[in-house]
């Protein structure tokens, strides 16, 4: 939706205005990190440019800069750009800050620096501006920076450094202080920043989670927030020297509190007022408030013959029409739930029975006991949301308590510690990878649910299309929970209980502790274009027609090399060159790639010593050399020659890449780097311990032959068909040269195939004589893992993102566990098609939100039935369609012959037997029985109180209704779908 409106914007001022600004605003760098490709509508030349609005100086002035560049794609965040406070901001910003002002400070000894570096040393300092004076900064913003900063302040400054530089702690006044003095520049930078931008089109997204910035705030009783609101209103209301305008779209599912409970907290917000307050700013400031009084009154009206039904139906028709009317001329929005003929938007309920069992209970006792002696809350809602809790209970108060208390315990506590011991997860069981028990109902259930199909024992989610047999019905699982301890829990006893079903042994740990070189991997490496062509999967099946299983698929591909390849030249061949066979076939009878012109791709992610160069180099001499010694039975060539096109990670990834980059031929060196790194990225895969240990590694020399057996048989040739396709999507790739593409699709895969698992730390408490103590472990998870917020870095990239990056993709984990932070603005729809509710929330919206992560464009319920009933289409694409495009474009072509238009169905929605899984954890004789039939209720009935004080009481008289009256209800919701189906109105959005 974002890359539409940005492409209709640049259509619109191309030729009237020399530069055009496009600003995306977002409410954090995940969110940014997540849909910054989706603005690129141009191509790789306009690169979003993701920054801190006070950087701008050094991205204007620079070569090749925003001032040179005819379109430019700006990320901001409000936290770095607008909501400046009274903070030190980064280093880099500091620098910029003291480098325009150096000259007119004249100062040069430690105090300035002192009152301009914050947290960086005074050792490091010097190389920050040393840096920055070697930097461009636009000439532009220097002048109007320091003519906007007084000589007063600059005496300010002055004060300050001499302070600094005369006291070790300075008691600085008030106006002295360097977060005040640093906050203030940075501010008025931000104001010439804005003017600097020119901005033409304003993006924001997810903008209820900065909200505040769009309103006045009293300036005495709120300073920060009024600034922050006065610099959003300038980058808002820009206007050009020539008359030009921003405009500005607001994009967000919830734009304000979209339901009000009389039990929520005051202090959360107010649905009515927030609904208010929003409509009034997209009226504007002209007649924003006459606009918000006759949307009032016409609200008021519709919810009195909402009260008065059934008898005033033809009235409230009229009153919802009316509302209608208003509401369209600011606001549009989809309702899924329209679109589907049972109004249920795709989603099924799931409500798995939970059990109490003996160790659940006594483990509760056990730890009620512990947290009784320590004065600790009470644990019962704890307990019933995870096992194990004294291992998991970082951060909360029955921790802290027993952390006071380690050095002098009193003897009934240690004795409560040792009876708890039973109730603790041992480092001995970890590391000898023995069963752990689970002693929690919500816990038994998730786990039989994310274990089915196979999966504890998968390297990957079965294609939603596969080359045989029928499809698996397997999808992730994506978890919320109220509790921080919960995402820990989940990801380190299901992911130990993972290895421990992959037949993981405490010997194995250190026996493959050393990786698998390239040489011994090489045949798995090479990606060979004739048995990519020859052994196409989709090409067999449009002669042989479709495998029902995978013997039968061999067979196949058997009888299509037969037809290639001369036995008497292939048993020559097979004695000459043994198991290098796959790499001097292509020499001899195959068409070959140029590999000294395979140039070494940089993104060689998980191995920084020239992985790609010693492949090449490798593969190189393997076909210059024919002194191999035959270990292969002619008589079973074609069969070991039909495994290797089926499952070699090399081939698999250039047939893969090559329907995706219909410009280059499949021995094309480009195309060929790109697989090969694609290849690498699956070494580190087969080299974790896990995954030798699942596919019984006994001999180094001949481990590629289990890895392309086990690939092949598990279908890695569908699932790099599906999973390249969705990359070439959501990074818009296909505006890159086919080159570009290639790298940048490989890029991806290894980042996430090639992912490292996490560390969970676990506590272990154990009492001695006069102590105790806690000797904490780490357990390893990759089938499941948490969604966390830490900074932690892997290879220059936040680990959150590539979390995240690795559950949409097919690859572990198939289990992601998050608290609310992932509740809202974030994708995790690729492959998870499921939701699970650990705990209920309070708020219907809030179960709209959390399944709305995964209920989103080109989601795994909607390939599955897409591919059911289109699959077909595959195999009748014409030459450089891939056959995931094929099979979207007859299933949208029959939709269009039907006389239905938009992209909801079938690229949101499309009916079937896969559903979007609504998993609903509640504990037997829990309250949250009849809540969550209460929150049921208010889910079908909430829209109808859009826009109404009071909600709690208009939905709760819903509730009395007979069931034939909430029929007629529901057909008076108010929809401000657009005008058009399938449209969106541009020319609305596009509105100052």
């Amino acid at each position: 939706m974002h890359g539409g409106v940005i492409a209709k914007a640049i259509e619109e001022l191309t030729g009237k205005v020399d530069r055009i600004d496009v600003i995306y605003i977002c409410s954090n760098q995940a969110i940014a990190e997540q849909n910054i490709k989706s603005l690129n509508v141009i191509g790789s030349a306009t690169k979003p440019l993701n920054t801190r609005l006070t950087l701008l100086p050094l991205e204007i002035g620079q070569k090749g800069g925003i001032a040179s560049r005819p379109i430019n794609l700006i990320s901001l965040t409000p936290g770095t750009a607008l909501d400046l406070k009274s903070s030190l901001g980064t280093a880099k910003e500091r620098a910029l800050l003291y480098e325009m002002l150096r000259k007119r400070l004249g100062i040069r000894h430690g105090g300035v620096q002192r009152v301009f570096r914050g947290g960086v040393t005074a050792a490091n300092w010097p190389g920050w501006t040393d840096w920055m004076r070697r930097q461009k900064v636009s000439e532009e913003i220097f002048q109007k920076f320091n003519a906007a900063v007084g000589d007063e302040f600059v005496q300010r400054i002055r004060a300050a450094s001499e302070l600094a530089r005369s006291k070790k702690k300075p008691d600085y006044p008030a106006d002295q202080r360097p977060a005040v003095i640093i906050g203030e520049l940075r501010r008025v930078l931000a104001r010439i920043c804005v003017d600097a931008l020119t901005p033409d089109l304003i993006v924001l997204d997810e903008f209820q989670r900065f909200a505040e910035l769009l309103h006045e705030h009293d300036e005495e009783r709120a300073p920060e927030k009024a600034a922050a609101a006065e610099l959003a209103r300038a980058l808002f209301s820009y206007s050009g020297p020539d008359g030009s305008t921003a405009r500005l779209l607001l994009l967000s599912a919830t734009p304000y509190r979209m339901l009000t409970l009389n039990s929520d907290d005051p202090e959360e917000g107010n649905h009515y007022s927030d609904f208010l307050r929003t409509m009034r700013f997209l009226f504007g400031e002209e007649d924003g408030a006459i606009r918000v009084e006759e949307l009032e009154k016409e609200l008021s009206l519709f919810r009195r013959a909402l009260q008065a039904m059934p008898e005033t139906k033809s009235v409230a028709r009229i009153q919802r029409d009316r509302v209608q009317h208003i509401l369209s001329q600011v606001v549009s929005r989809t309702e899924r739930v329209d679109s589907t003929d049972d109004r249920n938007a795709l989603i099924r309920e799931f409500r798995p029975q939970l059990a109490i069992e003996t160790g659940d209970l006594k483990e509760a006792k056990a730890v009620a006991h512990v947290a009784e002696l320590v004065s600790a809350p009470g644990i019962v809602e704890y307990w019933k949301s995870s096992p194990y809790l004294l291992n998991f209970m970082r951060g909360y108060k029955l921790r802290e308590k027993l952390q006071a208390v380690k050095l002098r315990p009193a003897k009934e506590l240690r004795k409560a510690i040792r009876a708890a011991a039973p109730h603790f997860i041992s480092k001995k069981q970890v590391e000898g990878y023995e069963e752990i028990a689970i002693r929690n109902g919500r816990m038994r259930a998730l786990a039989e649910s994310v274990f089915r199909y196979g999966l504890d024992r998968a390297l990957w989610i079965p294609p939603s299309r596969p080359s045989f047999g029928v499809p698996v019905p397997a999808t992730k699982t994506l978890v919320f929970s109220d509790w921080s301890m919960v995402p820990d829990a989940i990801a380190a006893i299901l992911s130990h209980d993972a290895s421990r079903r992959m037949s993981m042994t405490s010997d194995l740990v250190s026996r493959t502790s050393r990786p698998i070189g390239i040489e011994e991997m090489m045949p798995m490496l090479c990606p060979s274009p004739s048995l990519a062509a020859w052994v196409d999967p989709l090409a067999l099946e449009r002669r042989f027609g479709r495998a029902a299983t995978y013997d039968q698929l061999m067979s196949h591909a058997r009888a299509a090399l037969a037809e290639r390849i001369d036995p008497e030249a292939l048993s020559r061949l097979a004695k000459r060159s043994g198991r290098l066979l796959p790499i001097t076939l292509e020499a001899e009878v195959g068409q070959g790639i140029d590999w000294s012109k395979v140039s070494a791709f940089e993104h060689d992610a998980h191995d920084e010593h020239g992985a790609m160069a010693r492949t090449i180099e490798a593969i190189s001499g393997a076909l210059d050399g024919d002194d191999h010694v035959s270990d292969l039975d002619v008589s079973d060539i074609y069969n070991k020659l039909a495994e290797f096109a089926l499952g070699s990670p090399a081939i698999c990834a250039l047939r893969a890449l090559a329907r995706l980059c219909p410009e280059l031929s499949l021995d094309d060196p480009a195309l060929a780097g790109a697989a090969i790194t694609i290849a690498l990225g699956f070494r580190s895969l087969y080299n974790q311990p896990e995954s030798r240990a699942l596919l019984e590694e006994t001999s180094p020399i001949n481990y590629w032959r289990q890895i392309t057996s086990h690939a092949a048989r598990n279908d890695l040739a569908a699932v790099l068909d599906e999973y390249l396709h969705l990359i070439l999507e959501s990074e818009r790739a296909e505006l890159f040269d086919a080159a570009d593409r290639a790298h940048l699709i490989a890029a991806k895969v290894v980042e996430v195939v090639a992912l490292r698992p996490a560390q969970i730390t676990l506590d272990h408490w154990t009492a001695g004589r006069s102590r105790l103590q806690n000797q904490t472990f780490e357990v390893r998870a990759r089938f499941a893992m948490r969604f966390a917020t830490n900074a932690e870095e892997e290879k220059g990239v936040r680990r959150t993102t590539l979390v995240q990056a690795a559950f949409k993709s097919p690859f572990r984990p198939f289990v992601l566990a998050s608290t609310s932070i992932g509740q809202e603005g974030l994708d995790f729809h690729p492959y998870c098609a499921r939701v699970a509710h650990w705990n209920l929330p309070r708020n219907p919206v809030d179960i709209e939100q959390r399944e709305g992560r995964v209920h989103r464009f080109k989601n795994h319920a909607v390939r599955r039935n897409v591919a059911a009933e289109f699959g077909r289409f595959a195999l009748e694409c014409e030459d450089g369609v891939p056959p995931w495009v094929g099979m979207f474009e007859a299933a949208q072509n029959q939709e269009s012959a039907q006389g239905r238009t938009g992209d909801i169905v079938p690229y949101w929605l499309y009916p079937g037997d896969a559903k979007i899984e609504r998993m609903v954890l509640i504990p037997p004789f829990s309250r949250e029985v009849e809540r969550y039939e209460n929150l049921k209720k208010s889910l079908a009935t909430y829209r109808l109180a859009f826009g109404q004080p009071r909600q709690d009481d208009l939905i709760e008289l819903f509730s009395t209704f007979r069931s034939d009256v909430l029929a007629e209800l529901a057909d008076l919701q108010i929809s401000l779908r657009p005008s058009k189906a399938g449209s969106f109105p541009i020319d609305a959005a596009l509105g100052s």
